[in-house]
């Protein structure tokens, strides 16, 4: 059985750029991979129990953070080679001590799906308060997108897996390419990214490779609905999907942008410290917000009108809280 944790210490629609229509967008190759589900027999191993006491915020933002999502009551942080953190609104606290590798997190209402290296799945549900865990020793899990009581999965050598009534499952065949995030809308409509600017559409048909237009690895991708997605990836790509193409728009930067939100508006993250949001003009599509940090920016999630943005250096991490074109709240030392 599951052991359970202790509570402890601790977005308006997609602003699609419909000025942003130039150069050169990719159309569909014909090389369809439908959806194959495929049982697999998986158990969701008890986690340690958790200290029940707050830690120290500054110790606690020395781990190496990953990626964020919220639910209604908690904020969930998942860090590469530490622990677990969930803040509950006034305490931070290590909820899961394991010293996981953890790449990307999704929130639903009720339960956090994290994912990591070798296949690695952790689900903490606020419900029953319980963390299970398992590796399933494949490849790594670089994406996770929360869809109905479960969430969509994709990682290297094309490995796209699905979460759904509490089995895991491969969910395509055919792919071949790194995969490094995803979107999704239903368990038949998704979008995912990865390597050498590639992009996959989820539809009725199964999953179907797009032509992006561009060479630079894509590592994020959000949207309100299927046919309004932005992508973003190295070298400051970013790619809009309007009017049944891929479209480049120009960020301003030059460094790797790691994760995207578009609601409640576009925010785009990335090395450096950069933090973009929407511009004013079709020749500015973007404009930088100054955090005053050098970190790399690497994961940015919201809740209602607050957006959170993760940040990590050799040092530790940082989370801040953006609202109102202001930070509001900032934790940890990054």
């Amino acid at each position: 059985m599951p052991t359970s944790w202790r509570t402890a210490a601790l977005a308006g629609g997609l602003l699609v750029l419909v000025a942003v229509v130039i150069g050169l967008a990719g159309g569909r190759l014909l090389r369809p991979a439908a959806p194959t589900p495929r049982l697999v027999t998986v158990t969701f191993s008890p986690a340690p129990t958790p200290s029940p006491t707050p830690y120290d915020e500054a110790a606690l933002f020395k781990q190496p953070l990953s990626a964020g999502c919220a639910t209604p009551v908690s904020i969930w942080l998942v860090t590469n080679g530490g622990g677990l953190l969930r803040f509950d609104g006034s305490q931070w606290a290590v909820v899961d001590s394991t010293l996981r590798s953890m790449t990307d997190v999704a929130c639903t209402a009720t339960t956090a799906y994290a994912v990591g290296l070798i296949g690695t799945i952790v689900l903490g549900d606020e419900t029953s308060r319980q963390i299970r865990a398992t590796d399933l020793g494949i490849n790594d899990l670089h994406g996770v997108s929360a869809v109905g009581d479960g969430a969509l999965m994709v990682g290297t050598n094309g490995t796209v897996l699905i979460l759904a009534g509490g089995e895991i499952q491969p969910y395509a065949r055919g792919i071949d390419e790194d995969l490094n995030g995803v979107v999704a809308f239903s368990v038949n409509s998704a979008w995912a990214v990865g390597d050498a600017g590639i992009t996959y559409r989820l539809d009725q048909r199964g999953w179907n490779p797009v032509g992006s237009g561009q060479t630079k690895t894509l590592r994020a991708i959000s949207g309100t609905t299927a046919a309004n997605v932005v992508a973003v990836g190295d070298a400051g790509t970013v790619v809009v999907w309007a009017d049944g193409q891929w479209n480049p728009a120009r960020s301003g930067v030059d460094v790797v942008l790691r994760d995207i939100i578009t609601t409640p508006g576009l925010f785009i993250v990335g090395d450096r410290g950069t933090l973009l949001t929407t511009g004013s003009s079709p020749d500015a599509p973007f404009r930088k917000i100054d955090l005053k940090t050098e970190c790399d920016l690497v994961s940015v999630f919201a809740r209602g009108p607050d957006v959170f943005i993760v940040g990590r250096s050799v040092s530790g991490g940082g989370l801040w809280r953006f609202r109102d074109g202001a930070v509001a709240q900032h934790f940890g030392g990054c």
